[in-house]
């Protein structure tokens, strides 16, 4: 088995000295789910907040330094929110923030090594390393290797006014569609479904309002999508993973 490692913010821990003293575990998140109690009735009613709704948690990793000198440096990196990788899952990465004090003790007299931990708060959804991009000139199929819906981002090169972009997959809503008006007939505009905003093509005005309809997200499997009005539609999938 490989050494244990973790990347924050694009840094490998190794390159800065610093060696974990065990795995980081992997953590399937937890479903946001509340309990109601029924008078009158044994055990209680349990309500889930809606589909594919988990909550953030913490991974503790141990850690140790080699030398001193280091722990100053190794403090001014572990800070804020940024993206963490853990060396169980090396093509994965999740959005996270440092959380509470970081204490490194001195493990021994004779050995120059510090020891502590360090907690990341992180994001529930993990998301690959590199995000596959896709280009549509006909319609056709969709494929979203996630675990859950997919909220992509669409760049649609138009060929005509009112622009229509949908989904049908296994678990996406019945109207899984967007109509656009565009403002001249080659026009290219972004759809950011996670944001749930339309834009212009260098991203400097807001064209929402233009706009009718769902933003298309995308459902874990085979999609079929279809656009109209368009010569091309370039799909960022943004698939998530537990």
């Amino acid at each position: 088995m490989g050494q244990s490692f973790f990347i924050w913010n694009g840094r490998d821990c190794r390159s800065m000295g610093v060696n974990l003293r065990g795995p980081v575990p992997i953590v399937r998140p937890e479903e946001r789910v509340r309990h109601v109690e029924i008078p009158g009735s044994s055990g209680d009613l349990t309500e889930t907040e809606g589909e594919n709704i988990y909550n953030s948690y913490i991974q503790t990793a141990s850690i140790s330094v080699r030398g001193g000198f280091r722990v100053r440096e190794v403090y001014r990196w572990l800070r804020g929110a940024g993206y963490v990788t853990f060396s169980g899952e090396p093509d994965r990465r999740q959005a996270a923030r440092i959380i509470g004090a970081i204490t490194l003790n001195r493990h021994s007299r004779n050995l120059d090594k510090w020891e502590g931990e360090v907690q990341f708060y992180c994001q529930p959804l993990k998301q690959k390393l590199t995000e596959k991009t896709i280009t549509l000139t006909n319609n056709g199929t969709v494929r979203n290797d996630g675990d859950v819906n997919a909220k992509p981002l669409y760049k649609i090169t138009c060929s005509n006014s009112d622009v229509v972009i949908s989904a049908l997959g296994d678990s996406t809503p019945e109207d899984n569609s967007l109509t656009i008006t565009a403002r001249t007939p080659d026009e290219v505009i972004w759809v950011d479904t996670k944001l749930m905003e339309v834009y212009n093509s260098d991203k400097t005005a807001l064209l929402t309002k233009y706009s009718v309809g769902n933003f298309p997200v995308l459902s874990p499997g085979e999609n079929n999508f279809a656009f109209y009005n368009a010569s091309s539609v370039e799909i960022e999938k943004r698939e998530r993973y537990l």
